[in-house]
């Protein structure tokens, strides 16, 4: 059989860094990965996202009623969330389905049933050494069945004194070809990964599961030797966004939210996964070396919103009579701030600024960033159900006892911001002239 390689460079999309020493299995059907030393057979009555659907248009619910259900053992619910990670361009037509395009779809993984079906020639040794080459963590079969069906299957074995020989022609076992399988490499220093020995015609699937990233699959086709870039959203957490025009957003705007959704979880565990840059912004860098100080790495609620611009290369440099690890430098006034009053107009990037005593001072700031779901860095699941938009710090105190509590950066909804002004007087919203522009 014609073989070919795929290669690539797997990158993180918000800096374009190289992911070293990352996973990046090919899923395709085991005929083709037939000669490849570490292929693994998908257990049969496994689901997994790997049928291709073209020539479908609806919702997810059109679908899930007329592709999925009764047909697939997975939760409604489940296909529905799905769709979005595993099809992110669903996003980009307001989360329904377009007739031209291709998307992936959950299916039942066939049986792994075994013939002995498959040709081999130019190989000299033992059954043993053929066990060890072509069989073993391979075929769904033990060594003694191998061992025995192997002369019955092969008769001029007996004569060869059951040894193969180079230039005969002999039958091995192979697993059904229709059955699915997975081979697996690891990126290099620079992002680089690297199949071989992939059957020309293979359909397949190209796949990167992260902790910390949103999952990627690329579908490819291999009748030739190709080149896939990978690249993978997030970065240390697994929160990703759910926004309808994510990718027609501006990479600056889309870089707001992608650095919000990493700083979700407890503020330690994300101090040590921020740059050094980003570091120096939180309140609790002048306090990173006792780690029995209160404040050791914390992140306040101002430090989180002047982190995610910064990221995204916006200036939070203006006059202003508070610090910038205070809410009141983002009370509006400043002329690089320009207030919203229009309920209708909501965009990431959006500040809500919290005070009280009139307008006098801010106590308190969060972030709008529009819909995401997934787990954060301790393990809090945000389902797309709960209509989280906003991400917070805190810095809060229970009077009674001089105890911090409300540690860690968390999600929250703007419908509770408004409505409950989470626990101040008033709520006003603000927005970078900047990001405006790039509105």
């Amino acid at each position: 059989m014609t073989s070919y390689s795929i290669t690539g460079r797997v990158i993180r999309a918000i800096d374009l860094a190289p992911l070293a020493n990352v996973s990046v299995r090919f899923i395709s059907q085991a005929g083709y990965l037939s000669n490849i030393a570490n292929r693994s057979l998908l257990p049969a009555g496994q689901v997994d996202w790997t049928r291709s659907l073209t020539g479908f248009s609806g919702t997810r619910w059109e679908c899930w009623e007329q592709q999925i259900n009764g047909k697939v053992p997975i939760a409604w619910g489940d296909f529905r969330d799905g769709a979005l990670i595993y099809n992110p361009h669903l996003n980009d037509d307001g989360r329904v389905f377009q007739r031209e395009k291709t998307y992936l779809m959950p299916e039942v993984s066939p049986a792994q049933e075994v013939s002995w079906t498959r040709k081999i020639s130019g190989f000299a040794g033992t059954r043993w050494d053929c066990w060890v080459q072509y069989i073993d963590k391979r075929v769904p079969i033990s060594w003694e069945s191998f061992r025995d069906n192997a002369l019955i299957h092969n008769p001029q074995l007996v004569a060869d004194s059951r040894l193969f020989q180079t230039s005969k022609t002999y039958l091995i076992p192979e697993v059904s070809p229709v059955a699915r399988a997975a081979c697996e490499v690891k990126t290099d220093a620079q992002g680089n990964y690297r199949f071989d020995k992939i059957g020309a015609g293979a359909v397949g699937l190209l796949e990167v599961n992260v902790a910390g990233y949103t999952p990627v699959r690329v579908p490819v086709i291999v009748n030739n030797t190709i080149n896939q870039p990978i690249n993978v959203r997030g970065g240390g957490s697994g929160v990703r966004s759910a926004h309808p025009s994510y990718n027609a957003l501006h990479p600056k705007v889309r870089a707001i939210i992608d650095q919000a959704l990493l700083m979700l979880g407890d503020e330690k565990t994300v101090y040590d996964a921020l740059p050094t840059n980003l570091q120096q912004m939180c309140y609790g860098a002048q306090f990173a070396s006792n780690p029995n100080h209160q404040y050791y790495k914390d992140i306040v609620c101002a430090d989180l919103v002047s982190i995610c611009f910064a990221a995204a290369g916006f200036n939070i440099k203006w006059q202003s009579n508070a610090n910038p690890h205070m809410a009141q430098y983002y009370a509006p006034g400043p002329a690089t701030l320009q207030e919203i009053s229009d309920a209708n107009d909501w965009q990431p990037g959006d500040v809500l600024v919290f005070g009280n005593n009139g307008a006098a001072q801010a106590g308190h700031v969060s972030l709008y960033v529009g819909p995401f779901q997934g787990t954060d860095r301790s393990g809090t699941n945000y389902a797309l159900s709960a209509n989280f938009d906003v991400i917070e710090a805190s810095m809060n105190f229970d009077l009674a006892n001089g105890q911090r509590w409300g540690l860690g950066n968390i999600a929250t909804t703007r419908q509770q911001c408004l409505q409950g002004k989470r626990g101040y007087q008033w709520v006003k919203r603000v927005r970078l002239k900047e990001v405006a522009a790039l509105i």
